[in-house]
């Protein structure tokens, strides 16, 4: 909706400003006081854009490219180019930015101790790093919690399944911020809300039509034992038995546009 320009260049990775997040400064130097209200967003921009750093840093250790890192209305994000090999690469890059959050947040607070105007700075430079990485491990995706919680997932069943259960957790989220946010006349928790919906829905699309998946995990989907289907058979009648044509279990595997179904041990 709104167009971005480039900032500059921190350690190799484009800065991108979205129009939005202009538009936010605005909403609250008119609603927040001002220039403290202003200079308080710029705090948690600052932090927003060392904490995606984070992610981009870690993304870039493991081989993932990352196109630009993104500020905008809602926050920020790093733009990654591929999907990261295994699932606990995802699991790395997720959980560096929280990391650096947090980190930021305990030294600014151990500062915080000198008092006065600096310790005051620090104070609120630490408390909102804390909120931060805070929020951002809820498990909504496609927030870092979010995208944790499916890379675990993705360890027992396919990315697909992952990927749907974190989108309903995060949508289960995304109704109880909003409505909280309603109910306290937060109308950027909502719109916040909102979002999350949309790009949790998003994430879902990429898995479920387009095949997005770990690069190097097999599109493998492992049928329990004593189901062909992965469904509940279909009750016997009464006085027979059903008589399973393998005691085992199932896996199917996708070869392009052909499927086939392996029994396994």
């Amino acid at each position: 909706m709104f167009r971005s320009f480039r900032l500059g260049r921190v350690l190799g990775f484009p800065i991108d400003v979205n129009l939005s997040f202009l538009f936010l400064l605005g909403i609250v130097a008119l609603t927040m006081g001002g220039l403290t209200g202003v200079t308080v967003v710029l705090l948690a921009f600052g932090s927003v854009l060392l904490h995606e750093l984070g992610h981009a840093l870690v993304a870039r250790h493991l081989g993932v490219r990352v196109a630009s890192i993104e500020l905008h209305f809602f926050g920020g994000a790093a733009r990654m180019i591929d999907v990261p090999r295994r699932a606990g690469d995802e699991i790395a890059i997720a959980a560096a930015g929280p990391a650096v959050s947090f980190a930021l947040g305990g030294v600014a607070l151990l500062l915080a101790g000198m008092g006065g105007g600096a310790g005051a700075f620090f104070h609120l430079v630490g408390w909102i790093n804390l909120v931060i990485g805070a929020f951002n491990l809820v498990p909504a995706l496609p927030m870092d919690g979010g995208r944790i919680l499916r890379a675990i997932l993705a360890r027992r069943t396919s990315y697909l399944r992952a990927t749907e259960t974190s989108v309903r957790v995060a949508r289960v989220f995304a109704v109880a911020l909003g409505l909280y946010g309603i109910a306290t006349f937060q109308l950027y928790l909502s719109l916040l809300a909102v979002m999350l919906w949309m790009m949790s829905t998003a994430e879902l699309t990429a898995a479920r039509h387009f095949g997005v998946q770990y690069r190097e995990q097999p599109d493998v989907e492992v049928l329990p034992r004593g189901s062909a289907w992965g469904g509940d058979r279909p009750a016997a009648p009464s006085g027979q038995r059903h008589r399973p044509f393998w005691s085992g279990g199932f896996v199917v595997r996708r070869h392009g546009n052909r499927f086939t179904i392996e029994p396994i041990e």
